[in-house]
């Protein structure tokens, strides 16, 4: 019976994520902090061709093994068209925070999407959110991304043990994506317990679900870039310092996740009382972000968000300046 019930609550809240998020901007957040590091970054890498025999298994139709450095292949200038930089290889080179800059997006390209990868993907109706999520609502724990961070860090690792550091810093860059994605606090839970069993009867509420979801992964590239407060944003990625982190990699990244997780209720009760009805029907535009920014009614969420960036950054930075000092710059 105790079984049947948990299979109940977990097929209710996986509905919700029947459409998958990216916690948006992260070619721009993770400019700002590898360029804020101290750890000689600006060294050119020579790009170099793929030769590994991967464990994981993709959609190979979208995992590229090309450069596209300069390209802007897969993404559009955001804002003044000009930020983050992203400049043409030099005699087959590039520096390494390019590398880490504009490989942070990738696997939102759709290389784990369309596989079969767990039983449960079949209540979400894609493979995406598997490796991009750690749900956890009550005792129920379901999802990967915890695993899709190690396995890079991993490869990374491999990669610079055989002296490849365009690999090593190019799927580092991958990591670096699935542990931003563990810090958004929707990918740790879709909604409080009640919510998410209401869902199950209610289009209302599994769209404000929905929609609140797209509305926060959205918000962190609206503060990077088109906010009124994108300046202090901006400055305060950049001067965050790094923080204590624990030295093994699969204990700092349950922390990360448990640390997502504590900031869901806050972010979530802010989110809907600055939106409200918006998130009923839709996903807020940037417009709908600017009207409500001068209406003062995303004080609360822009303060709680800005903690958590805090910790975000300082997190990334310590784990960058231990592996890169540890693996990649002997």
């Amino acid at each position: 019976m105790l079984k049947r019930i948990h299979f109940l609550l977990l097929s209710i809240f996986l509905t919700l994520s029947s459409l998958l998020f990216p916690w948006s901007g992260h070619e721009s957040y993770t400019y700002l902090v590898v360029k804020s590091l101290n750890l000689n970054l600006d060294k050119l890498v020579e790009i170099r061709p793929y030769t590994y025999k991967e464990t994981r298994v993709y959609n190979t139709k979208y995992y590229y093994t090309d450069d596209f450095a300069g390209q802007r292949k897969f993404f559009d200038p955001l804002n003044d068209g000009k930020f983050p930089p992203d400049p043409s290889p030099v005699d087959g080179k590039l520096p390494a925070w390019q590398i880490l800059t504009i490989y942070a997006q990738f696997p939102d390209f759709g290389m784990d999407e369309e596989l079969n990868l767990s039983p449960l993907q079949s209540l979400i109706g894609n493979s995406q959110g598997v490796r991009h999520m750690r749900y956890k609502l009550g005792l129920i724990e379901a999802f990967e991304g915890d695993k899709s961070f190690l396995y890079f860090v991993d490869i990374s690792k491999e990669a610079f043990a055989k002296g490849d550091e365009y690999w090593g810093y190019r799927f580092l860059s991958y990591a670096l994506h699935y542990m931003e994605d563990l810090f958004q606090p929707y990918h740790e839970t879709p909604g409080t317990f009640w919510e998410v069993v209401r869902s199950l009867m209610d289009k209302k509420t599994k769209n404000l679900l929905n929609n609140a979801h797209y509305a926060y992964d959205n918000y962190l590239v609206y503060l990077i870039h088109y906010s009124k407060h994108s300046e202090e944003v901006r400055k305060l990625i950049i001067n965050t310092p790094k923080r204590r982190i624990p030295s093994n990699y699969e204990a700092l990244i349950n922390e990360v996740m448990m640390y997502g997780y504590s900031r869901f209720p806050e972010v979530h009760k802010h989110i809907k009382a600055a939106m409200g009805d918006i998130l009923i029907e839709r996903v807020p535009t940037i417009d709908d972000y600017q009207k409500l920014e001068a209406e003062g009614k995303l004080d609360r969420l822009y303060k709680v968000t800005k903690e958590i960036i805090v910790v975000m950054t300082g997190t990334i930075k310590a784990f960058l300046e231990d592996y890169l000092t540890t693996y990649a710059q002997k």
